[in-house]
């Protein structure tokens, strides 16, 4: 398909989830269009491993420059950032190939 989410549970209550899709936005292959941890679940590396299935559906279906919106949250940008997306201008970043970890 042309787009994809994951969620993350604990004892049947979702705690999080990302979602993605194909697109041609910034002559990219891919977006990473939504990601979000509930604040109770911050900093156990729950969006790492949303992110790493993203990443690896991503790659399986030969998307590899992605580009996400990361101007509402700095927080949400620096994350990007330390996973390997750069800066493409102020509201996004991209990564030029997904499947390259850092």
């Amino acid at each position: 398909g042309d787009r994809i989410a994951f969620v993350a549970e604990k004892s049947g209550e979702i705690i999080g989830f990302i979602a993605g899709h194909r697109t041609l936005r910034f002559a990219c292959d891919g977006e990473l269009q939504w990601a979000f941890v509930s604040p109770d679940y911050q900093h156990r590396g729950i969006a790492t491993s949303l992110l790493s299935s993203l990443r690896e559906w991503f790659v399986q279906h030969k998307i590899r420059k992605v580009c996400v919106n990361a101007s509402e949250n700095m927080d949400s940008r620096s994350f990007y950032i330390k996973h390997g997306a750069e800066p493409l201008n102020e509201h996004w970043v991209v990564w030029e190939d997904i499947g390259v970890k850092r």
